[in-house]
């Protein structure tokens, strides 16, 4: 029997919303999701090229703190994902609808923005980029899992591959919009384009509808492409009365193409194991290899985001607008993620992790070279960093990919692992609590290694770093290598 269409108060069902198909079709919703993701990502990074200069001039904060400040600033956002992506997480694969949280962390991140905007004090500064964390924290963790929930198997690393460049292009291609309009005009009107943007993504995720909502008008669109296979079960359409056999053939068809929270339809569901999720997926090596190449990568923007404006400004003697431009060199090569997704899906995450972390190093030490006015000085310091840009893409799509594998193997191995809720949000919420120790760590430690070393000590600190991803990818990433199906 088919599912009912959702209904009003009165019982009588309720009319289905304009462009249902299109609202909660997989290219629309990895839009939205792409969208949260680079707005969260955007917020994050206008400010790396105007804080420096904001908080001497707007907020009167000595220039012998400036980087104090700056670093303690960034180093709140971090916290704020770390403290919060747990929590998000295991609410998420608690309730039926993810869009619930989704709203949510926009309205956070909309009061964050207006606060920052007509913020002088830099306490007030610090509470802002608390709001901004926390709302990131629901972003990438609802976000992420919604996107498993939507997309099939085969596709996942591409898609993913989408999803996790949008965060990168926002994370790059912010401080270079931020110094320009800051230095063109003014404060007010980088908070006035980070205020757009929001506008655009609460659209965004207005229009979106999630398949398990779009099925209780149209039960076809929850069989054919799949949604909350966790929370739901698959049911055939009363139009098309089906024999045992035409099920089977349908089940073999849709495995295909299911995504990865989709299961079979069972009498029972299992109960879940005693042992907290979390601590399920922190014992399994692979998700530690994932969580630990994500937190690789994120420090070494981070660490830029810190560190980079500062240095060119007494180096070069840059403003805002030629600190933010620089930052163009890393923002170009990550528009690639989708097509390194692309090379995960046909090739496997192992080795494109490991050649992202091998590679990444040997720019990041050689930046050690920059350490005068030229000319030329900057034609490397560019050169470099497009290196860097073009090896850290390739860090994001195997692991990402790979994390939901782990989920995926994990329940197959031990069908009461999770329980019925399924533990993919809880698993990107690790994923996002990587990436926020990397904010908290990064900036701070850079920052501190620039002040008693400097600058030469910082990029040859980060490139070993960098190297340190390569050796847990070359062991687990894609299950253990000494497997015999590896």
């Amino acid at each position: 029997m088919a599912q009912d269409p959702e209904r009003n108060d009165q019982g009588q069902p309720k009319a289905i919303p304009r462009f249902l198909e299109l609202r909660s079709s997989k290219g629309f919703i990895l839009a939205t999701v792409c969208v949260a993701i680079f707005t969260d990502a955007f917020l994050y990074g206008v400010v790396v090229p105007v804080l420096p200069f904001s908080l001497r001039e707007r907020s009167g904060v000595p220039e012998d703190q400036v980087q104090w400040w700056n670093s303690f600033i960034f180093a709140v956002f971090g916290g704020a994902i770390l403290i919060g992506s747990p929590i998000c997480g295991w609410v998420a694969d608690r309730t039926s609808e993810r869009s619930i949280s989704f709203y949510t962390g926009l309205i956070i991140l909309g009061a964050a923005t207006i606060l920052f905007g007509f913020a002088k004090a830099s306490w007030v500064l610090v509470i802002s980029r608390l709001l901004q964390g926390l709302s990131a924290a629901i972003t990438y963790t609802v976000g992420l899992a919604l996107l498993v929930d939507t997309v099939g198997r085969d596709n996942v690393g591409q898609w993913m591959g989408t999803a996790l460049s949008s965060s990168s292009f926002g994370l790059i291609i912010s401080p270079l919009l931020g110094g320009i309009v800051y230095a063109r005009s003014g404060y007010m009107t980088v908070f006035a384009m980070a205020l757009g943007l929001i506008v655009f993504d609460i659209v965004m995720r207005l229009i979106m509808i999630e398949k398990k909502k779009a099925a209780q008008y149209k039960p076809a669109i929850g069989t054919a492409n799949g949604f909350y296979g966790t929370f739901t079960q698959e049911q055939p359409s009363e139009q098309e009365p089906q024999n045992d056999s035409t099920q089977a053939n349908k089940r073999q068809d849709n495995s295909q193409e299911a995504p990865l929270l989709s299961n079979e339809p069972h009498k029972t569901v299992p109960k879940k194991s005693k042992m907290p999720t979390i601590l399920v997926l922190l014992g399994t090596p692979r998700l530690l290899a994932a969580i630990y190449g994500i937190f690789v990568n994120v420090s070494v923007l981070c660490a830029f985001d810190g560190v980079l404006p500062l240095h060119v400004k007494s180096l070069f003697g840059w403003n805002s607008l030629e600190a933010g431009l620089i930052f163009l060199c890393l923002a170009i090569p990550a528009m690639t993620g989708p097509l390194v997704g692309r090379l995960c899906d046909k090739f496997g995450p192992r080795w494109i992790a490991v050649a992202g972390c091998s590679l990444t190093a040997p720019p990041l030490i050689l930046l050690r070279l920059v350490d005068h006015d030229s000319l030329e000085q900057k034609i490397l310091l560019c050169g470099l960093l497009v290196c860097c840009g073009f090896t850290l893409i390739l860090i994001v799509s195997p692991v990402a990919a790979d994390l939901s594998a782990v989920v995926e193997e994990r329940e197959r191995a031990d069908p009461n692992a999770f329980g019925p809720g399924g533990a993919y949000a809880q698993a990107f919420a690790l994923f996002n609590c990587s990436m926020a120790a990397a904010t908290l760590f990064a900036p701070v430690v850079a920052g501190a290694i620039i002040e008693r070393h400097g600058w030469g000590a910082m990029t040859a600190a980060m490139g070993v770093f960098a190297f340190s991803g390569a050796i847990p990818a070359f062991f687990y990433t894609g299950g253990w290598i000494f497997a015999k199906d590896s």
